[in-house]
């Protein structure tokens, strides 16, 4: 297999790893800490994806074995599936934050999203029609999978304004909760270089959702309040896990910001002519063609998130009736 390596900055290498879905690539990144190696983010744990990342390390002389770091930007699959193999094969100290540990744990406990009957009802109580699609539906394929091998608890937990010193760099770490709710950057301050996982991508906006287990109430609040965090921070080069590198971050950040105003403007424009609860405005918004019962969820539950926002900011009201939540403006 051909290795797919990038010296993006002296030291620096994006390294392209296979996905059995779409986005069809993750982006992870290899850092030369001259005497230490670090690598960002893992690809998920397929047998294409591991035979690719170890031709990429080939390509600049090293093996899984020699990885003396390990930093996942948060839980998901393509970004922390391979971890537990790494981390059994180089023994490297493993870093992610709190709130992903929870939810790799989550991850590999849980059965389908709507398989407890707390989880049942909130469906019911945004207009999900639950009973009309089989539960096994609502989990991605790779789920229960040896695709998703994370290690179930790092060795240290990340938390913001870490600084990680490894060889002679200096990793800080950025958290940017939002997509997930312990996503985590790594920032070179002094190469200006910025690892932004999901946060900040060139050419698609990531997943921003409100689900039964969510930690917080508000992740897209979150994740607006994150885009603005990290403007606050000189960046020259910026290095996304889906796309390719850019280099202006702050206009990125501001693109993001206003998709999500609009967003929500659409949704209270349906709202305003007659209080509806999330699931039949995101069928307005997103539409009611068909499509797999995963990504009709993903649908609902990132609609209400705007829908939930909109109330926090009092830009929309919620009301409860027939054992349903209805949004509306005032």
């Amino acid at each position: 297999m051909p290795a797919k390596i990038t010296e993006v900055h002296p030291g620096i290498y994006e390294i392209f790893l296979p996905l059995p879905m779409r986005p069809t690539i993750i982006n992870v990144y290899l850092i030369d800490c001259h005497g230490a190696w670090a690598l960002v983010d893992t690809g998920m744990n397929t047998p294409d994806s591991v035979a690719a990342l170890e031709e990429a390390l080939k390509e600049v002389g090293i093996k899984i074995e020699d990885l003396d770091l390990l930093i996942g930007t948060h839980h998901h699959v393509d970004h922390f599936g391979t971890s537990a193999v790494i981390k059994k094969r180089s023994n490297a100290t493993t870093l992610l934050h709190q709130f992903e540990t929870e939810r790799v744990t989550r991850m590999l406990t849980m059965g389908p999203p709507a398989a407890s009957p707390e989880a049942t009802e909130f469906f019911l109580t945004h207009g999900f029609p639950i009973k009309q699609y089989p539960l096994e539906g609502m989990r991605p394929m790779w789920m229960g999978t040896g695709a998703y091998s994370p290690v179930p608890q790092p060795d240290k937990y990340l938390a913001d304004g870490d600084v990680i010193p490894l060889g002679d760099r200096s990793l800080e770490i950025i958290w940017t909760p939002g997509h997930a709710p312990g996503h985590c950057l790594v920032y070179l301050r002094r190469e200006k270089v910025l690892i932004v996982g999901d946060h900040l991508l060139p050419k698609i906006t990531p997943h921003v959702g409100l689900y039964p287990s969510s930690p917080t109430t508000n992740p897209l609040g979150d994740f607006l309040n994150s885009q603005i965090k990290v403007q606050r921070f000189d960046v020259q080069l910026v290095l996304p896990a889906h796309g390719g590198v850019f280099h202006d971050h702050r206009h990125r950040a501001n693109q993001l910001i206003e998709h999500h105003r609009y967003r929500e403007a659409e949704m209270l424009d349906i709202v305003r002519r007659q209080p509806k609860c999330a699931f039949d405005v995101a069928m307005e918004v997103f539409g009611d063609e068909e499509r797999p019962i995963f990504h009709v969820m993903a649908a609902t539950f990132e609609t209400l998130a705007h829908l939930e926002y909109a109330v926090i900011e009092g830009r929309a009201r919620k009301r409860d009736r027939d054992g349903r939540t209805f949004y509306h403006t005032a």
